[in-house]
Parts: C-alpha cells; structure tokens; sequence
C-alpha cells in the first residue's frame, strides 16, 4: 500500500496519541507530584496504580469495541470521540478536588478517567493495526512514542512548570482546554480515517479476550517484554516521588522529570526505528535488557548512598529513553501477530496484561519504597531484565526480521 493512502491514519495516531498522552501523563506524573509535595506517603501515591487497573483491563470490554462502532456508524471513530470528552470531564472534575485534603477522591476521579482512556487506546490500537500495513508497523508506533513524548514535553514544559507555582486549579484549567482541542481534533479527523466492517469478516466473540496468546510467539513476547523492561520502569513510573524526595519542587520535577524525560523518551524513539527495520524487534529487546542491567546496576550502588539532585535526574532520563525504546520494539512486533478483525481485542489484551505486571511491580515497589529505600528496590528488580535479555537472545532467531508477520517462515 502506498505511503500516501496511509499518511491520514499515521496523522490521526499522532494527534490522538498526543491528545491521550498528556492527559495519561498528567493523572499518573503530575498529580503524583502534587501529592508528595503535600507530604502524602508513598504507599498512598500507589494507589495511583490501583486506580490504573481498568485502563490494563480494557481487553475485557475490547470485543465490545471491535463488534460495532457507536451508533452504528464506521468501527472506530464514535468510540474516539466519545471517551475523549469522557476524559476531559473528569480532568475537568480533579479542579473542584483539594489534592492535600482529599488525595483519595482525586484517585478515585482517576479511576474514571483511566476506563475512558483505556477504552480510547483499544479503538486507537484497533484502527491503526487494521488500516497500516505490517511494513509500515515500526513508523506507526514511532510516530506513537514520539507523539506521547512530546506530549510530555508540553505538559511539563507548558503547563506545570509555568502554572505550578499559581496553584492546583490552573494546572487543571489548562489541563481541561487542552482536553477539549483534543475532542475537536478527533470530532474533524477521526469519521474519515475510520475502518469499517466488510461484510465477510467474522464478528469477535464477547469471550475473545485472550486468543492472542495462542500464539507461542505472543507468549514468548509478552514474558521477555515485561522481564526487560522491570529494573527501568520503576524509575520512570515513581519519578514524580523520585524528584521530590530529591528536593525539587513540583516545578522543577516537572521539567527535569516530564520536559527532559519525554525529551529522552522521543529520542529513544527515533534512534531505535532504524535499528528495528535493520535487526528485527526481538534483537533490540535482547540488546535493551543488557543495556538497562548494566546501566542500571551503576545507578543501583550509588543509590545506597542517595542518587540526589544529580543522579535522580541521571537515572530518569535513562529510564525515560529504555522504555519507550522498548515500547516500540515490542509493539512492532505484537501488532504482526494480530488477526484480522479482532485487532483492538488483541491488541488490547497483550498490552493490558503487560501492564498489570508492570502496576503490581510499580504499586509494591512504592509502597516499599519508604521502608527500604531505591537501591534495594533496583538490585531485586535487576535480575529479572537480565533473565529478559537472556531470553530474548535464545528466541531472537524465531523473528528474524522487521516486516516477518503471521503466517510467515
């Protein structure tokens, strides 16, 4: 399929990633920081992943997203619509919530928000698999952690480090304007772009949650995935309690931790495009699980006597690049292992139950995180992304090439 049929998908995948990512990014990072700053315990701030939990579990309802589109019209495009207002309404709701007298009612509000947005994510998913060729794979998810990392840039950059200082309130006012662009954005683009349903394509069962892991392939992905990926998604994921036990301010948090992260993420990105196309996904995970334990231990021994306001920053960035350099090699690889007519389901799964190890990990990690401190937490954590690579090594030659889909070899 030429290039150019393509490129309006590609353009809507860029905005609606971008439109979810910075309100994903500001429930689970800057809030964070909100929270902490007002001393909240970090036992309590994990509760932020527990609020996350229906967003992994999108793949319940994912079925329900590829059987039909809502009112009867395309597949897609009325579900994109539709919970990107719903999650403006409830970024909008956190503004009437006093983070440091009510943290759990602004985690409850969360919990809200990350249905909604767990439910745009599966039509996103299950639009782009469907309408992007298999070669086309490792630019559409490019263009993904791009889109999500300058996301990050904006909402640290543009909205918390600016308006920290003034006050929770204005954080979320912008937070809802932006929201809203993001609702015209997908009312103007998403209706055209929309994949619908033909005629001799099977109808997804309701119970069809986990058929993707039929597949020995998907199986191998998921486990070497989650394993690679545990020793630098702590750090990414607790940075916002990271940067303030440091002695940032919120302000500050969000630039080094936000602004500079996605920055890191975005090049993280970028540069390990090309090195799929060229090795294959499965290579660049072995490569990444190496890297992050080497990496990784370093920061490990100088967390025993506190990274402080140099390394924290150091060990954020590292972690920021690492994952969504890891993000995008192993979404490359899993969208070639989706069926026809069931891409938002499956899709959705994998990604789901991926992220449910992860929020287990994250949630026991800070509640422990006050106990016994970073380092402890990085040297249990090591072995498992060096287990990850190992794997990864043994199984590379079962993918040995970027474009290689279902059914081939």
């Amino acid at each position: 399929m030429p290039y150019a049929q393509i490129r309006p998908v590609l353009f809507l995948v860029g905005l609606m990633t971008f439109a979810a990512s910075i309100m994903a990014q500001f429930a689970t990072q800057g809030v964070a920081l909100f929270l902490r700053a007002e001393e909240t315990s970090s036992g309590t701030i994990g509760l932020i992943y527990l609020a996350a939990i229906p967003y992994t579990l999108r793949f319940l309802w994912a079925p329900l997203v590829d059987r039909s589109g809502l009112g009867g019209q395309g597949r897609y495009a009325r579900w994109l619509i539709v919970t990107q207002i719903a999650c403006a309404l409830a970024i909008a709701a956190m503004g009437l919530v006093d983070p440091a007298s009510a943290p759990l009612a602004i985690i409850a509000i969360l919990a809200v928000f990350m249905v909604s947005a767990g439910t745009q994510q599966t039509a996103l998913g299950g639009l782009m698999t469907a309408s992007v060729p298999a070669e086309h794979y490792p630019k559409v998810t490019s263009i993904q952690g791009i889109s999500s990392g300058l996301a990050g840039f904006i909402l640290g950059a543009a909205v918390l480090y600016v308006l920290a200082d003034i006050g929770w309130q204005a954080v979320i006012a912008a937070r809802t304007t932006i929201s809203l662009a993001g609702c015209l954005v997908a009312v103007w683009i998403a209706p055209p772009a929309d994949v619908p349903r033909t005629r001799h394509e099977p109808r997804v069962p309701v119970l069809s949650h986990l058929s993707v892991f039929k597949e020995p392939q998907a199986r191998q992905l998921f486990v070497i995935s989650a394993l690679v990926n545990c020793s630098v998604g702590i750090p990414y994921g607790t940075k916002a309690v990271l940067f303030i036990d440091a002695g940032f301010s919120v302000s500050d948090g969000a630039l080094y931790g936000i602004v500079l992260g996605n920055l890191f993420g975005v090049l993280g990105a970028l540069f390990i495009r090309p090195v799929i196309d060229r090795l294959g996904g499965m290579v660049v995970l072995a490569g990444l699980g190496t890297l992050n334990v080497a990496v990784v231990l370093l920061f490990a021994f100088l967390a025993m006597d506190g990274l402080g306001p140099s390394g924290t920053p150091a060990l954020v960035l590292f972690a920021s690049f690492a994952v969504f350099a890891s993000f995008i090699a192993s979404r490359s690889l899993i969208m070639r292992l989706c069926k026809p007519g069931r891409q938002a389901t499956e899709l959705a799964s994998f990604v789901g139950l991926e992220a449910v190890v992860y929020l287990i990990i994250a949630g026991i990690s800070l509640a422990l995180l006050d106990r016994v401190g970073l380092a402890a937490i990085l040297f249990c954590l090591l072995p498992c992304s060096g287990a990850g690579s190992l794997l990864a090594w043994r199984y590379q030659t079962r993918y040995p090439g970027p474009h290689r889909s279902r059914g081939e070899g």
